[in-house]
């Protein structure tokens, strides 16, 4: 079975790291924080500047009654003059500019109503009429009229503005004479705008934190890159050194971990190495013995069955042995000519009369166990000459590595069997060979050697005829 791909992820490549990942994390979030605190400052400020510019206007109305009270009709005019200002219509009548009092439409006016008389002492609420007019522009509808009669007398409930929406605010006060203030004016300040320095400040802060927070996820990520190419070291049969146990607790303890593996698989290889040849020598020596005794029988005919079966057990043995070492993870990578490596093996195999071609590039640079792998291929293109014929070793680089594919033009196997035929000691007679031979070793050998690459070795049937062996190395 093929080794399943890992899970893409939906993030580019250079963000679909740990650093990338929390990186983005960070910055969104700040970006986020940044935004929500910049909306909130600016809402805060226009609630203060509204709260100023409401006051500001009660305490000049407030003022303008307490001096017109008392003073006389000359001492009026003079006091309206002076407090008559661009945007302003001030006048002394006998009647308001505005109807009875009806329930209010918008929040603020019941807040002017209610302060003014709170400040001036008017018992009478109908001695003070207040209507804010709305911008038709800026809020439309039925539910919002600019005519402060239609507003007055339609009712309804009230509403939440702000400055920015109000055209004018007229206020209508009964003096003790009975004569009415008619006030209305239309300098109402906009709220103010984003502040410049407000923005620079929360710039160079999400700078700051980026700049942090980069600082941050490298330094926590090293020590995961680290530890993932020296898994991808070991999964490729390398001894790499013992790691450095550094960064977040969590990291620090995976890494420890991991040394402790490495180092207990190392021992435990290097107890297996010493029982297998300890095996070997022991087995070895028992079948010289029987080998020197079958040459002293008289039968001819037993004396040839005889070392022939123990040629079988020496050969088995040998096999075996050598499958359960796994040479591969005892010889060093280097950088190798893949492409010579392979012609050379192509050529001498069509030397000893296999019909077997190659198509590839002339040079490809791949770090391998030359050793290993010579003899894993070895053991496929010998199967395919032997029970297939007409054999093409193609050899290509792709994005993700180096892919060797060997063909040949056999009767194939049963797609059921494709999986078995890999595992050690099967072998599969009546559909693949035409003699009788081998120990069911040279697939689940090629397939080791491969694996210690960090590779994969697939089988799958042409659809022309025949067996097609994929190997994929990694770079």
């Amino acid at each position: 079975m093929p080794d399943p791909q890992p899970p893409r992820s939906w993030l580019p490549a250079r963000f679909d790291t740990l650093a990338g990942r929390t990186l983005m994390l960070l910055v969104v979030m700040t970006l986020l924080l940044i935004l929500g605190g910049g909306y909130i400052l600016q809402d805060e400020r226009k609630d203060r500047f509204e709260e100023r510019n409401l006051a500001y206007l009660l305490d000049e109305v407030g003022t303008l009654v307490w001096l017109l009270q008392d003073a006389d009709p000359e001492e009026r005019s003079r006091i309206l003059e002076r407090f008559s200002r661009t945007g302003d219509r001030i006048g002394i009548a006998d009647r308001p500019r505005l109807g009875r009092n009806r329930p209010w439409r918008h929040a603020v006016e019941h807040i002017i109503h209610h302060r003014l008389r709170s400040a001036l002492g008017i018992e009478d609420r109908e001695s003070l009429r207040v209507r804010v007019q709305i911008d038709a522009h800026r809020a439309p509808g039925p539910e919002v009229s600019a005519n402060p009669t239609a507003a007055h007398e339609e009712g309804g409930e009230r509403e939440e503005i702000r400055t920015d929406d109000v055209e004018a605010i007229v206020i209508c006060v009964r003096l003790r004479d009975g004569a009415w203030l008619n006030y209305r004016t239309t300098r109402i300040d906009e709220p103010p705008p984003w502040a410049g320095k407000t923005l620079q400040l929360l710039g160079l802060l999400l700078i700051a934190v980026v700049g942090s927070s980069l600082l941050i996820a490298r330094k926590a990520s090293r020590s995961m890159a680290d530890l993932a190419e020296a898994a991808h070291r070991f999964g490729r049969g390398e001894d790499p050194p013992r790691l450095s146990e550094q960064g977040p607790r969590e990291v620090r303890e995976t890494i420890r971990a991991f040394n402790l593996m490495q180092e207990r698989l190392h021992k435990h290889l290097q107890d297996r190495s010493r029982l297998l040849a300890a095996v070997s020598h022991d087995l070895r020596t028992p079948i010289t013995t029987l080998r020197l005794r079958a040459e002293y029988i008289e039968d001819a005919e037993m004396r040839e069955r005889t070392l022939a079966t123990l040629e079988e057990m020496e050969a088995i043995l040998s096999a075996t042995l050598s499958f359960a070492r796994d040479e591969a993870s005892d010889e060093r990578a280097r950088s190798t000519d893949l492409a010579a490596l392979v012609q050379s093996l192509v050529d001498d195999h069509a030397d000893l009369g296999g019909d077997v071609v190659y198509r590839g590039p002339d040079r490809l640079i791949a770090c391998c166990r030359p050793v290993s792998l010579r003899r894993a291929l070895s053991n496929l293109i010998d199967n395919a000459v032997k029970y297939g014929g007409g054999v093409r070793v193609d050899l290509r680089e792709e994005s993700d590595g180096r892919v060797i594919r060997i063909d040949d033009a056999g009767p194939g196997i049963p797609e059921e069997e494709l999986e078995r035929v890999l595992d050690p000691f099967y072998r599969l007679e009546s559909s693949r060979s035409r003699e009788t031979g081998g120990t069911g070793l040279g697939l689940s050998v090629a397939r080791t050697i491969v694996h210690a690459h960090g590779g994969t070795l697939t089988l799958s049937n042409r659809p022309e005829g025949g067996l097609s062996v994929s190997i994929r190395l990694p770079e």
